[in-house]
């Protein structure tokens, strides 16, 4: 897909799986997107732990929950609904 969505984690799910809400859209997305959304981690990059790797829903909880994600969308898995994204630790716009 190549799309970007961003906004802040409402919950995880999973050791690689987590709600967020979509606040923010790129331009030229060619798809649409849901106020919340459920994102399946293809990546992560987190610049305070570069070697992060997720492992348990309370590791993932710790370094994603309340914080804001920008996802660039690689594409939505027709069985479970979720995106599958690489997820990026943001500062939140202003």
């Amino acid at each position: 897909m190549g799309d970007g969505i961003g906004g802040p984690v409402i919950s995880c799910l999973s050791g690689n799986i987590f709600e967020m809400a979509v606040t923010h859209f790129r331009k030229d997305n060619k798809e649409e997107y849901g106020k919340t959304e459920r994102i399946e981690i293809a990546k992560v990059d987190n610049p305070d732990e570069p070697q992060y790797e997720e492992k348990t829903l309370a590791d993932l909880e710790r370094v994603l929950k309340g914080k804001f994600v920008t996802c660039n969308v690689q594409y939505r898995d027709s069985k479970t609904d979720r995106l599958v994204c690489n997820v990026f630790l943001q500062n939140p716009p202003e």
